[in-house]
């Protein structure tokens, strides 16, 4: 008879499993059965997730406060910085307003000294002279007593004594060089001596002497000279409307010999802006005026006045 099929799987599984297979119906027989309860086993498995679950959330939870307790910390530091910044900006603002208004009144207080400053320097300056161009060493080692005798010769001015009398005479701050000898300046003892000795170079010029042109000129302040170098432009449209004028030691640009009008102007700018505004017509009567303006720095308020005044006087002219 041929063997079964539960013979047939018997006999092809392996000796490992045969007694695996053993023990456990042995431990079946030997263990009694008990009943399994699903309600009681999901309690407990329930309980076991919450459990686990719970001491997760308190950990996190327990992070998460102390992270907000820095936060906060740092929130309150931030705070007080930022109170204490606003403190510092508004007393800094409250000092600045108070520095600005000293600052225009000692801006105000700066521009009066030194216009009263070098209004001072000019009238110091008032009788001295200045010779250009004059050979380094030619005064020898009493430049005074050389010039008292030398001027009134090379300027053939008739004195009582042959001598014009100087107070003081020197060269001019700086080293001396052979090409380029440093300005002689003067000061003459007496105006009118001053005023002679001006009036005779412009006379006799070009002045020489020992083989070099001589330049003699009145002494200025370094701020006269800048503000008389504001007025190069309207020198030079004088110049090519070949309008004879010269420019006073204060400041004043007068034409030659046409003092029909008188005009104050406040600045250069002004004055240039007149000869390109009006018309040509006008303008032939215009270059016959005498502009003349203050030494005095005007203020900006000022200066639109005189402005408006001035445009509308040369509109008026006949």
């Amino acid at each position: 008879m041929p063997p079964t099929r539960a013979a047939k799987s018997a006999s092809n599984k392996s000796p490992e499993e045969s007694e695996a297979k053993e023990g456990m119906l042995m431990s079946t027989a030997t263990t009694p059965s008990t009943p399994v309860d699903a309600d009681v086993l999901a309690a407990e498995i329930s309980k076991t997730v919450v459990d686990k679950i719970s001491t997760m959330m308190e950990n996190k939870f327990d992070e998460l406060s102390l992270s907000l307790k820095n936060i906060s910390a740092q929130l309150e530091l931030n705070s007080q910085w930022i109170s204490d910044t606003e403190n510092c900006i508004s007393t800094a603002e409250d000092s600045l307003s108070g520095m600005e208004t000293k600052m225009a009144d000692m801006e105000t207080k700066v521009n009066i000294l030194t216009e009263k400053c070098l209004d001072l320097e000019g009238r110091s300056r008032r009788d001295n002279i200045v010779i250009l161009n004059l050979k380094e060493g030619t005064e020898g080692r009493e430049p005074v007593k050389f010039l008292e005798g030398w001027l009134p010769t090379l300027l053939s001015i008739q004195t009582k004594q042959g001598k014009i009398k100087i107070d003081r005479a020197h060269r001019s701050i700086g080293l001396s060089r052979p090409n380029h000898p440093r300005a002689m300046i003067i000061k003459v003892h007496n105006p009118v001596d001053k005023i002679r000795i001006l009036t005779a170079a412009k006379d006799n010029g070009p002045l020489t002497y020992d083989g070099q042109i001589i330049h003699i000129r009145q002494d200025l302040a370094t701020g006269v000279k800048e503000m008389r170098r504001a007025f190069n432009g309207v020198c030079q449209k004088l110049i090519q409307k070949n309008m004879r004028f010269y420019m006073q030691c204060t400041l004043r640009t007068r034409t030659h010999k046409e003092l029909k009008y008188t005009k104050l102007f406040a600045s250069a700018s002004i004055h240039i802006k007149i000869f390109s505004v009006l018309n040509r017509a006008r303008l032939a009567q215009i270059l016959r005026i005498i502009s003349s303006f203050s030494i005095t720095i005007l203020s900006a308020q000022l200066c639109s006045i005189i402005h408006t005044i001035l445009s509308s006087a040369f509109c008026t002219l006949p």
